[in-house]
């Protein structure tokens, strides 16, 4: 008879001790979720932010050195820089050339949301773009959301 007692005391618990967490976890998620309002809520109210006005040989030379370590400083980075025009197409524009070391295979990929600010533009032409530094991959750094500023 003990026996029983025990463990119909011991699952007993158990569910208490389940009920309870479940019951704080709900409570953890309504805060979690009241944090993520107000923080929507506050990103709303700020102004965009300036971007960064670098070279486009910084940049690639900081990622020719050493890609975890540019990752690590420009992505999710708004910047400004002028280059070259190298190619165009219906992608964006990319810039090749643009590191210090004389064999860099090194090239900057600019993704242009909107194609008509592309048909004035030509290959060698240098232009002003803003974007938002991406990752480096077989060694094309992609900017996002590039727009030509001049």
């Amino acid at each position: 008879m003990k026996k029983i007692l025990l463990i119909v005391g011991g699952i007993i618990l158990v569910i208490i001790v389940i009920a309870a967490a479940s019951g704080g976890s709900k409570k953890s998620t309504s805060t979690q979720n009241n944090n993520q309002t107000t923080t929507a809520n506050t990103a709303e109210s700020k102004p965009s932010p300036s971007p960064m006005k670098i070279t486009a040989r910084e940049l690639a030379d900081d990622f020719d050195s050493n890609q975890v370590a540019a990752e690590a400083k420009w992505k999710d980075k708004l910047v400004e820089f002028s280059a070259q025009i190298s190619n165009i197409t219906d992608t964006g524009i990319s810039f090749s050339n643009v590191a210090s070391k004389e064999f860099s295979l090194t090239q900057i990929s600019c993704k242009v949301e909107d194609k008509q600010k592309l048909l004035p533009l030509k290959n060698g032409q240098t232009v002003t773009v803003q974007g938002t530094v991406g990752t480096q991959t077989i060694g094309v750094i992609e900017v996002k959301t590039c727009q030509v500023v001049s």
